[in-house]
């Protein structure tokens, strides 16, 4: 079930009218700036949330609608509390404090906001007409008439972060730094827990989040800094506060992420929400308060600040930065994601399609996928690779057909050694390889079928290149230099899979012609020595491009083994290249800049106009051949599309001779890949025959369009031995000899 947020979350999907036009389209465009920072549900029906600039928005259907409310302050609010569905607080930035007695239609700013203190307040509570107020000035405050005064109760070593009660008398507040309080008068004065951490030797310890079950039993959370795994720190008391203990020894969410949020459900269950930067928004559940807890899938690919459960039902609503919004209707086991701007500064770093369907990786794990919607338009849909609780960045992805042709294999690739397998369109994922808390880095990969592939990055911060026949299962390094650089691309020739380069830190250029065994420093005449080579780019066997920092380009026309640097039209970091035809081709990099070049790079036309990037960078630049759509994916995951058909018209693809080209690997085992080119349209048909003559495999036999093509071959089946493959159209055919060695 989806469950749409109405009037303020803004997902921008333009569709437009058709493709006509060679003006850019914002595809997807991350409009809510705002970070939501609390949410709470004073009944089944009524619900509010709260976040930057002063954000409030209330539902009054569980949750399936949402309406923004008119506040009289600018500050942030961090925490929202409601005795009834009508009665309500919210504190925030410089000591702002709001209150409400008509269940939002009119927030008034009390008299003594900012006056109180002038430092952020974190958390505000009520039993009866007692409340509590907790803030950045280590103090808490007091109220016991229905919050018409306050006054300072007890200041502490460090931020009061939460406060929860059990009772008008009995209640906990999370300190920060100095762990979980307890007070017994009504919060007029505080005496700090003692703390038992078990075996983890924390450096600093930060508590979050604090909830009160009843007068005895509670629960808090939050981060630890130490040498090696953080956990996420959960603690739990049965004296009303006065002793903590960790919850159990062997919990093991080496999450790198802060528990943030804490709510319950009606028998008792407790769900945790949390994360940070570079680890995912994580969800744990304690149905025995807090003793034991398990995890579900995690939700996002950034932290979560907060859940909260829809009392009476089975639902829970998670938050956080960006406004992401999600649902769970089953207990905060699954989640139905309601708005996630997936935000991440580096955005978008590469883009490759497969027919219609577009892929894209960036920032925080993220994955999607494009498709037309049928009306001129294109639907988004985000689908995070999220695994082990781990989001890095991913740096590049290859959609790979399966040697039938009718499926996909996806792969990507990024940050911490990580490379990942989907065999479901992206919904699901597997890890292929995770070196966790290793300096490493996988920036660009080649795939020539579902079995074959190369790597090319950085290990321990030296170049390092590992190639698998297996489809990922099993990893060999086959170089590494200790140059303490990396290598940034990898590109081979789809006409020759043998012929392929590599470009790296410093004006690293290598080739081979052996399909990657070996690899050869080539010969260049670029001004810089010291500049990195971004993106390269093979085009065929002999042409193929070079772009990188100070607005480098570089061609070879000899398959890599000489680079000349072509005439400077730019000046800033160029982070990607491609070509669909040794004529027309597309540059994308910083500050928003994007050239393209119809005459094979003799020159080359700006098309940043109307790109209203500002100072975004530009990472990935891709031509979908299938539907003429140009693609650019910048910072913050902007992705924009131009329709650049007319320029495949003024420039049409050279024409190519027929030719079979010898399959790569060979020998292989059991799969290789076999490509060729056809000079007209036409039925075509590739056929494996043995020594004997006798045919084994029909590896196709099809309409298909004139150009380059490959297509894989798998041998399962078939004994070891010669075999011969034989490429036949209406009037040309050609055979070829290969291996199958088991």
């Amino acid at each position: 079930m989806r469950t749409m947020i109405s009037c303020c979350i803004a997902l921008t999907l333009l569709l437009a009218a058709g493709p006509a036009s060679a003006q850019w389209n914002f595809e997807y465009q991350q409009e809510l700036s705002a970070d939501f920072d609390d949410i709470m549900f004073p009944s089944g029906t009524v619900g509010y949330a709260v976040g930057s600039g002063g954000l409030i928005w209330k539902t009054t259907d569980g949750g399936n609608t949402w309406v923004e409310q008119t506040t009289p302050v600018i500050d942030s609010f961090f925490d929202v509390f409601f005795k009834t569905e009508n009665e309500g607080w919210a504190v925030g930035d410089n000591g702002a404090i709001c209150y409400t007695t008509d269940g939002g239609t009119n927030w008034i700013e009390h008299p003594q906001s900012k006056i109180v203190t002038t430092a952020d307040l974190n958390a505000v509570t009520f039993f009866g007409t007692s409340g509590w107020l907790g803030g950045d000035n280590d103090a808490i405050w007091l109220t016991i008439d229905n919050g018409a005064t306050w006054t300072l109760a007890q200041a502490f070593g460090d931020e009061v972060e939460a406060i929860s009660f059990a009772s008008a008398l009995v209640g906990v507040a999370a300190v920060d730094a100095s762990g979980c309080w307890y007070t017994t008068d009504g919060g007029v004065t505080w005496t700090q827990g003692a703390m038992n951490l078990g075996p983890w030797s924390y450096s600093r310890t930060d508590i979050e989040e604090i909830l009160m079950i009843d007068a005895s039993n509670a629960v808090a959370t939050g981060w630890g800094s130490m040498v090696g795994p953080q956990p996420t720190i959960i603690v739990r008391t049965t004296d009303g506060g006065q002793t903590w203990n960790i919850a159990n020894t062997d919990y093991h969410w080496e999450t790198y992420g802060y528990g943030y949020g804490l709510s319950r459900f009606a028998d008792g269950e407790i769900v945790l929400a949390g994360g940070s930067s570079g680890s995912a928004g994580f969800v744990l559940h304690s149905t025995d308060n807090g003793v034991t807890w398990t995890s579900t899938p995690p939700v996002t690919g950034e932290g979560l600040n907060d859940v909260a459960v829809v009392p009476g039902t089975d639902r829970a609503f998670t938050i956080g930065a960006g406004g992401f919004f999600a649902l769970s209707d089953d207990r905060a086991t699954t989640w139905d994601v309601l708005f996630d701007p997936t935000y991440g500064f580096n955005g978008f770093q590469k883009i490759r399609s497969w027919g219609p369907m577009v892929v894209a990786v960036g920032d925080l794990g993220a994955y999607c996928d494009i498709l037309p919607d049928g009306l001129g338009g294109w639907d988004l849909t985000w689908k995070n690779i999220l695994v082990n609780n781990f989001a890095g960045r991913m740096h590049d992805v290859w959609v790979v057909p399966t040697a039938d042709s009718l499926g996909t294999v996806i792969y990507a690739c990024g940050a911490y050694g990580s490379a990942y397998k989907s065999t479901d369109n992206g919904e699901t994922w597997i890890e292929l390889l995770h070196t966790f808390g290793v300096t490493s880095y996988w920036y660009s990969m080649q795939w020539f079928d579902v079995d074959n592939g190369m790597l090319v990055g950085e290990v321990a911060g030296d170049d390092a290149i590992w190639v698998t026949s297996d489809g990922g299962a099993n990893w060999t390094e086959i170089w590494y230099n200790v140059k303490s650089e990396q290598f940034n691309s990898v590109s081979f020739a789809p006409d020759n899979p043998l012929v392929g380069v590599i470009g790296g830190d410093n004006i690293a250029l290598y080739y081979t012609t052996d399909g990657g065994a070996n690899w050869t420093a080539a010969t260049e005449d670029i001004v810089s020595t010291t500049a990195d080579i971004e993106e390269v780019w093979m085009v065929d066997a002999t042409t193929g491009w070079a772009v990188g920092d100070a607005g480098i380009v570089a061609k070879t026309t000899d398959g890599g083994v000489t680079w000349l640097q072509q005439t400077a039209f730019t000046a800033v970091v160029l982070m990607d290249v491609y070509f669909d035809n040794p004529m027309l081709g597309w540059i994308a990099g910083d500050d928003g800049t994007c050239y393209r070049t119809d005459d094979g790079g003799v020159s080359w036309v700006s098309l940043t106009a109307g790109l209203e990037l500002g100072t975004r960078d530009a990472n990935a630049v891709y031509f979908q051949g299938a539907t003429g759509e140009l693609w650019l994916g910048a910072d913050y995951f902007d992705l924009l599309r131009r329709n650049d058909a007319a320029a495949t018209d003024a420039d049409p693809p050279i024409a190519l001779p027929f030719a079979l080209n010898q399959n790569y690997p060979n020998p292989f085992n059991p799969s290789t890949t076999i490509s060729f080119s056809i000079a007209r349209e036409g039925r075509v048909s590739l056929n494996v025959y043995d020594v004997s003559g006798r045919l084994v495999a029909k590896v196709l036999d099809r309409e298909m369009q004139s150009g380059s093509h490959t297509i894989g071959f798998n041998a399962s089946g078939l004994a070891s031995g010669v075999y011969f493959y034989k490429l036949r159209t209406a009037d040309q055919e050609q055979t070829r000899k290969m291996i199958l060695l088991r």
